[in-house]
């Protein structure tokens, strides 16, 4: 005989085909234990079933029921104590197909997927119930393990219909387990994965309230977003294959749909609004949208509008029509489409695309409404003005135009639901995972990916483009050969192409001033333009703080459209004008002329004008030198403020260097040596030996130097001797060589004193004042700081602010009475020169400041107060972002006297630390005043006890009074007269 039982559902027996009817319901019940037990104790069975009854009561009633399934079923009893079916007999049951659910056939597994002995009215039965719970239980989990082993499997495999197969085993899981949020958020995604993203809202929202309205419980699948965020809990085998892309934006699409049929369903009109720009993917999104509302059952419309079309009236409406098959007025007093009546056009869109009697899910769609005409907007506020009837609508357009949608048709304050999203540009992480995913067989770097971000600013388009045309990604090289911003560019007329061109041969942003003195027109035509065309998404403006306005591309590849397609001819005549503008500006322009210089060099070498550009690329040479080398440079106060130093500007100069060095060997080979171009190869001579002397190159420094000033006097050249003394001075502070000093800073006082070179002459007294000091004549020193000090604000009453070197006066007087053993004095000048470089933003020197000043607190034993300025002067150091360029900034000093407040402090790792950097800066510079600071806090270091021995031996490797030897000679040469 052939046994066949199913327990799974409403349990069932059969032999040799044919279905069992049991007499009665408790041999059913004992007849369906022992087929899933197999064995099971008498006295069990008793208590499961007759609880009621006495022991032996209990007895009689299952031999009774016994009596019945043996005419059934092959059972035996085991020393009158164990009831169990005949090992020998083989019974087929469902409940054993569980353990290999991954591979059987769906349809097999939908039979058995059934609650375990569905047998309602047993379960009022409370002895049985405790038997049949666990069990249940037991074959509950074993198939949903199955099914998610079975969907696992489907994921791994990457076959072409693998997601489906496994979707539809998440959608047994999720009958079988209604309140599991993982299985019911796998569920999701995987609808998300498919396609079905409308099924995966309506899935996300049942589950929810479903929660809500049972358990009182809110969940994260309400918010449709949190499906892609993660916030919902995520298996490994879902999580292994929902890597969704960027590029993708299925958070937004969700939000939008989710807001589509939800307003669907609760009958109100519903408009949803897309901005973005040229190329963020706006088409892409809708037709995305489009593609999901499809399939489940929506008609959606399209609008769409061209730049091509934008001058003829109502055409984007009346080809929806005409694609509909709808037919257009007729009228004998009608010629042509621009007669038609667009409030009876407005009416036949409605009738054909607003909900109807017939219950049709419509959606109207209107593309690129920056691109529409004013016959088309009227017709759009005439639809969206009737509440006759529902009406679904989906707008995009660039930003730009959203100001002018929401009045022309009052928005706000319509009865719509609306949803507004704006597609954003990638990010440089959303930009790797694209060139991840797009390309994974490439090998992608941070410099990869950093070059690829750069080029398409986070543009999806551009991204696409380069990544589709294969080839390797260089720094700066564009391999985007199909530009979108063309077309929008060959549509404008002459007078807005010209205003972008114009922008457009401008290494950067563009001032409304300067393009209004290059095309010679008003500023106030010039903001007519710029309101025409800002529609198109293809500027900004935004207000500087000098009263000019600035324009700027939204789009690098903006720029990069513009000059492809512009005329050499055109080209040549922008950048003429520039340089005639700009030149012409320079007689009046007090202040900010390094940004001037450099435009100038920009435009000449673009305008193949090279004697221009190598002077003009040496003037700006000379002011970065100044403000991104000299600890106090000469420079005015707004050009101090408007120049912060930074990595880059560091190498600048060198770099700048070298490309004007190349340009004048080429000019020299090709061209007359003019007088002026003598002139300009002595500017690049000291500017040499300038970088050679902060390089810390002094003796290649002073040759260099001392011939370029020796043929600047054999020539005559007043400028470029000036600028030559005033290096070699610099040169001399740096290694303390005050005979030096004295002489050059004496030929640059008479040299600019007599050519009345006001500013010269306040920096030769300075440099006097501190050859004065090394000579220990602290009462000169004084005199000719203070004589500084009132030239440069005699200057400040003429007009330009000098602090810097007002500052530089004030820290030098402090060095003076240093220098003399005057702590209190001294400390007073730093802390002047902190408050007044604090106060109005310029830190230039002010590192040195701090740390001199930390040095007086430390003599008078303020520890705290001096920590505080060292981490301070720090602080700058690291802004300043050079080793060299920290240490004139104070660090060269500041660093031996951190190391010391350290070592007090017994923080033994960071005293090793800062002495290390401290050392490095004395031994690579050689400079007397740094070593003089490093011995000094050795000596203080000494005085410290119980220094550990491996401390010892790494900081203090000479002994006591080899540091006070060294000390006093350092002395002598920096001219310190005191008993530090």
């Amino acid at each position: 005989m052939k046994y066949k039982a199913c327990l799974l559902g409403a349990p069932e027996l059969f032999v040799d085909g044919h279905k069992v009817l049991f007499p009665f319901q408790k041999a059913k019940l004992l007849a369906f234990i022992l087929i899933e037990a197999k064995s099971i104790r008498r006295d069990k069975l008793c208590e499961y079933l007759w609880p009621d009854k006495e022991l032996e009561k209990g007895r009689r009633n299952l031999s009774n029921a016994l009596s019945c399934v043996r005419t059934l079923l092959p059972v035996q009893m085991n020393n009158r104590e164990v009831v169990s079916i005949k090992p020998s007999v083989y019974i087929a049951r469902d409940i054993d197909l569980l353990p290999s659910l991954d591979r059987m056939p769906l349809s097999e597994i939908v039979k058995i997927n059934g609650t375990f002995m569905d047998i309602p009215e047993a379960e009022d039965l409370e002895s049985f119930s405790c038997w049949l719970l666990p069990k249940r239980q037991h074959y509950h989990d074993l198939f949903v393990e199955g099914l998610r082993k079975r969907a696992k499997a489907f994921l791994e495999s990457h076959a072409e219909d693998s997601y489906d197969e496994a979707l539809e085993c998440y959608e047994l899981l999720a009958e079988r387990e209604p309140y599991n949020e993982k299985i019911h958020g796998e569920l999701v995604r995987l609808y998300i994965k498919t396609g079905r993203k409308v099924k995966a809202i309506d899935a996300a929202h049942s589950f929810s309230k479903r929660i809500e309205s049972d358990l009182g419980i809110s969940s994260d699948l309400a918010d449709i977003s949190s499906l892609i965020q993660k916030r919902v809990p995520m298996s490994e085998n879902i999580a292994t294959v929902f890597d969704d892309t960027p590029l993708s934006r299925s958070s937004e699409i969700l939000k939008m749909l989710d807001f589509i049929t939800s307003a669907e369903s609760s009958g109100a009109s519903s408009c949803g609004l897309i901005w973005g720009e040229n190329g963020i993917g706006k088409t892409e999104f809708i037709n995305e949208l489009v593609s999901c509302l499809n399939q489940v059952g929506w008609e959606c419309y399209y609008v769409r509008c061209t730049q091509e079309e934008k001058d003829r009236p109502m055409v984007p409406f009346i080809q929806l029509l005409q694609r509909l098959k709808c037919p257009l007025p007729q009228s004998e007093d009608i010629t042509s489409l621009t007669e038609l009546n667009y409030s009876r056009i407005a009416e036949l869109v409605r009738l054909n695309v607003a909900a109807g009697e017939d219950n049709k899910k419509r959606l109207l769609v209107v593309e690129n409404v920056h691109w529409m005409d004013d016959a088309s907007w009227m017709i759009l506020e005439t639809i969206m003005w009737d509440y006759s009837t529902p009406l679904r609508l989906i707008i995009s357009g660039f930003e730009e135009i959203r100001p002018t949608f929401m009045l022309r048709t009052t928005f706000e304050s319509e009865s719509f639901e609306k949803l507004e999203i704006e597609l954003k540009r990638f990010d440089l992480e959303d930009t790797g995972q694209i060139c991840r995913i797009m390309a994974p067989n490439r090998s992608w770097s941070e410099k990869d990916i950093n070059n690829i971000y750069m080029q398409t600013e986070g543009n999806p388009f551009f991204i696409k483009e380069i990544l589709k045309s294969g080839l390797p990604v260089r720094d700066g090289i564009d391999n985007i050969s199909n530009n979108p911003f063309i077309s929008i560019i060959k549509f404008l007329d002459k007078e807005e192409r010209l205003f972008l061109e114009a922008i457009a041969i401008k290494p950067d942003h563009a001032s409304m001033v300067n393009i209004s003195e290059v095309l010679d027109i008003s500023p106030l035509q010039l903001s007519i333009i710029c309101e025409n065309i800002k529609n198109n998404a293809l500027i900004k403006e935004s207000n500087n703080d000098e009263g000019d306005v600035i324009y700027y591309f939204n789009h690098m590849k903006i720029r990069e459209a513009l000059l492809e397609n512009m005329s050499v001819s055109r080209k040549q005549a922008l950048h003429l004008k520039n340089i005639e503008v700009l030149e012409n500006g320079l007689t009046t322009c007090q202040y900010g002329k390094r940004e001037v210089y450099s435009l100038l060099y920009f435009h000449a070498h673009e305008a193949g004008l090279a004697e221009k550009e190598l002077y003009w690329r040496t003037m700006e040479l000379k002011q970065n030198f100044r403000a991104a080398h000299e600890v106090f440079p000469t420079l005015t106060d707004y050009d101090l403020l408007k120049y912060v130093p930074t990595l880059e500007d560091m190498g600048h100069t060198e770099l700048a260097l070298s490309e004007a060095d190349k340009l004048m060997d080429r000019i020299m080979r090709t061209s007359e040596q003019t007088p002026e171009l003598k002139r300009i190869e002595r500017d690049l001579q000291i500017l040499h030996g300038a970088l050679l002397w902060w390089s810390g190159e002094y003796e290649d420094a002073y040759e260099t130097l001392r011939d370029g000033l020796r043929k600047a006097l054999k020539n005559g050249e007043t400028e470029n001797i000036i600028e030559a003394c005033v290096q070699l001075c610099f040169l001399a502070i740096q290694n303390d060589d005050v005979d030096r000093l004295s002489t050059f800073s004496n030929q640059l006082y008479l040299l600019s004193k007599k050519e009345h070179y006001h500013k010269w002459m306040g920096v030769s007294l300075r440099f006097k004042g501190i050859s004065a000091i090394l000579k220990k004549d602290y009462n000169r020193a004084n005199r000719m700081f203070q004589m500084s000090t009132l030239i440069f604000e005699k200057l400040e009453k003429e007009g330009e602010s000098y602090t810097a070197c007002i500052v530089a006066a004030e820290h030098f007087r402090g060095d003076s009475k240093l220098a003399e053993g005057k702590v209190e004095e001294a400390l007073s000048c730093y802390l002047t020169c902190i408050n007044i470089g604090e106060s109005i933003g310029i830190y230039r020197g002010l590192g040195l400041s701090l740390a001199k000043a930390a040095f007086c607190h430390i003599l008078t034993e303020e520890y705290n107060d001096a920590e505080k300025l060292l981490l301070r002067m720090e602080k700058l150091s690291v802004m300043i972002h050079s080793q060299k360029s920290g240490g004139l900034q104070g660090a060269g000093i500041g660093f031996s006297l951190m190391g010391l407040l350290n070592a007090k402090k017994r923080d033994w790792d960071q005293a090793i630390s800062y002495y290390s950097m401290a050392d490095k800066f004395a031994s690579e510079t050689k400079r007397a005043t740094w070593q003089a600071f490093l011995y000094w806090s050795k000596i203080s270091l000494n005085s410290i006890e119980d220094i550990p021995k491996k401390v010892s031996q790494v900081l203090l490797n000479k002994n006591p009074e080899w540091y006070r030897k060294e000390l006093e000679i350092m002395k002598l040469r920096i001219g310190w007269k005191n008993d530090f």
